[in-house]
Parts: structure tokens; sequence; C-alpha cells
């Protein structure tokens, strides 16, 4: 379901050609720019344009190194994310779940009336307000059955809420592993400065003793010096 859902945002944003760059980075991290080319078949610098594309909406990051070998250019290394990316497509068919339930409010507690020459249709305030008369043609408006948009509307409900319970899951299950990911780079993070206290504190000990056994000798200098 994922790979699925994150293929048709790619291909919303930059077309057709480029859902392939999930399959390149999905589950995978920091992949060369040069191998994502090479699979798309592109040019660098368009594989560089969509990868820009995406990561403005927050889809992809980079990270970047010099390649000493070409002259000390950079080299950008791409990963997906997953959680924004299915994220955002979830706030996308949110708003238009919401678009489509008020579509059907206004089709069930109103009435619509049409012009069979010109296709336009009018509410009921519009369509009394012209004397059920076109506007455009002189033709008198009739009543439309909404029963067929009705029914249409409503299987676009049910399609996107059932895709909305998945990637409401899906996100669950992302957010879950990238909290224990998270809990292990700052559990990581927080021995690594334990351990560079501790070389520290024994450096700053051993020093001590340093200047100990210094002071010490000079006492007993000083003392040889006197006798």
């Amino acid at each position: 379901m994922q790979v699925k859902l994150l293929k048709e945002i790619v291909t919303n944003l930059v077309g057709p050609s480029s859902a392939k760059i999930v399959d390149l980075l999905y589950s995978k991290k920091n992949v060369n720019e040069f191998l994502i080319a090479k699979s798309l078949k592109l040019t660098i610098n368009q594989t560089r344009n969509i990868l820009y594309k995406l990561a403005d909406e927050g889809l992809v990051s980079f990270i970047r190194k010099k390649d000493r070998k070409k002259g000390g250019w950079y080299i950008y290394f791409w990963t997906l994310n997953s959680g924004k990316s299915l994220i955002k497509f979830r706030e996308k068919l949110q708003k238009e779940f919401e678009i489509l339930q008020q579509q059907m409010a206004l089709k069930k507690s109103q009435q619509f009336f049409g012009c069979k020459n010109c296709h336009i249709e009018y509410n009921g305030e519009s369509a009394l307000l012209n004397d059920y008369t076109c506007p455009e043609c002189g033709e008198v408006l009739e009543l439309k059955d909404s029963s067929d948009e009705i029914s249409g509307i409503d299987r676009q409900t049910n399609k996107l809420s059932g895709i909305l319970e998945e990637l409401a899951k899906d996100i669950g299950e992302i957010l879950v592993q990238e909290e224990k990911v998270k809990g292990r780079r700052l559990r990581a993070e927080a021995k690594k400065k334990e351990k560079e206290r501790a070389e520290r504190k024994k450096e700053r000990i051993k020093l001590a003793k340093k200047l100990e056994r210094e002071l010490e000798k000079a006492k007993k200098k000083k003392k040889k010096s006197k006798k």
C-alpha cells in the first residue's frame, strides 16, 4: 500500500516517468544521485530537477559530500521521507473528501436546474432570478435529477474513506518506527556524550596526578638544594 501511494504522490508532482524513484529510494538511505540518474535513464541535471521538486515538498531529503576524484564537486545522496510523503498525501485527500461531503450535502438539500442547449447548471435561487429560463439562450430550464450525481459522489467518498483509513494505519506504523529509530539515536548520542565526559574526566585526573607528581619532585629538589 505504501509504495503504491508514494508512487502516486511522486507521479502527481513530477510526472509518471519519475515513479521509479520510489522503487530506488524506498527503505534505503543516502542513494547516490548518479545511480538514480542511470536507473531513470536521465541526465544528472534532469534527475536533480525532479529530486529538488520533491525536496521542496519535503518528500525527500539529501546529504552532500565532496568527491575528490571529480575535482571536489559535490555529490548528493538522497533519502525518501515516507512518513512526510504519506502525511502530505493524506492532507490532500482529506481536503478532497471534505469538498465531496459539501457537494453531497448541497445536492441533497437543494434543487438544481439545467439548460439542455448550453449544458449549464443553476441552483434554485439562480433559476428563480432568471425566471427559470437560460440567460444564455432563453431556453426553459429543466429540473435536474441529481440521484446519479449523488451516487457518484457517494462512491468517491467511500473510496477516499477507505484510502484514508489505510493511510492512517501506514502513517501510524511509520511514526512508531521513526520514534524507535529516534530513541535509539538519542540513546546512542547520550552514550557517546557520557563516554566523552568519562574520557575528559579521566584526562583531568591523569593531568592532576601528573601535576601532583611534578610538584612533589619540585619539593624534593628544593629540599636537596637547601642541604
